[in-house]
């Protein structure tokens, strides 16, 4: 059989495509490495928008440029200290804006087939999450699951048998919680036990959604032009 013979401009294209991506994926990185030293939270990848039934029965249109602050979680109530956790930690990121009336907060479930809104807003009622503030979303599940994977990079990945015997949860927790800009750009992944890549300590959320109001919305707040006492990440470590 003869050999095939393989196209040596075809292994240039393919050289070039790959150098391209890496050209492309280095500006990235300079730019929020630029972003990130300015004090402005980095601009990190767009949120395609998103309606699907929230625990009211209604089906909001999320992320739509709409000039709202979302901060975004991903959980399984069924795991109801976890979750109850997520949701605490979302609260007190937005509690020193809620008088803005700017910032939401969104809980979706990651098993929506199993999680309807009534589930949802049972939930909701017995933990105290009954604000207007709160939306927590369910929906058709291949759509959300791919929605939350694609979008947020959330995996929402159920737990082995090895794994629930070992720490009874049904889900592996997602503890990373988004915020989610006025004009859909995701600006911090926020995490409580241990930063890695993207992420960052919850006390970094209130320097990035004070600047984002701010010097990006035009709102005036309290303590705006000092210091944040929360500017730098190591006072957390």
């Amino acid at each position: 059989m003869p050999k095939r013979r393989i196209n040596p401009w075809s292994v240039w294209a393919l050289v070039a495509i790959m150098l391209g991506g890496l050209l492309v994926y280095y500006n990235w990185l300079k730019t929020v490495e630029e972003q990130m030293k300015s004090g402005r939270p980095a601009r990190m990848r767009p949120i395609a928008a998103t309606s699907e039934t929230d625990h009211r029965g209604d089906r909001p249109v999320l992320f739509n440029k709409d000039g709202k602050l979302y901060l975004v979680g991903y959980f399984y109530t069924g795991d109801r200290e976890q979750a109850a956790s997520v949701c605490r930690r979302m609260e007190a990121m937005r509690a020193p804006f809620a008088a803005t009336g700017k910032v939401f907060l969104v809980g979706v479930t990651m098993a929506p087939a199993e999680e309807t809104g009534e589930v949802l807003a049972a939930f909701a009622e017995a933990n105290g999450f009954t604000g207007d503030e709160w939306i927590f979303i369910s929906g058709n599940e291949e759509r959300i699951r791919n929605y939350m994977n694609k979008e947020f990079r959330y995996r929402g990945r159920r737990s082995s048998p090895a794994e629930l015997e070992e720490h009874g949860l049904v889900y592996e927790p997602e503890l990373g919680i988004t915020l989610v800009d006025g004009d859909s750009w995701a600006r911090g992944v926020y995490w409580a036990v241990r930063p890695v890549g993207e992420q960052k300590w919850d006390a970094r959320s209130e320097h990035d959604i004070r600047y984002i109001l701010t010097e990006e919305m035009g709102l005036e707040l309290p303590g705006a032009g000092g210091e944040d006492e929360n500017d730098s990440d190591d006072d957390n470590a």
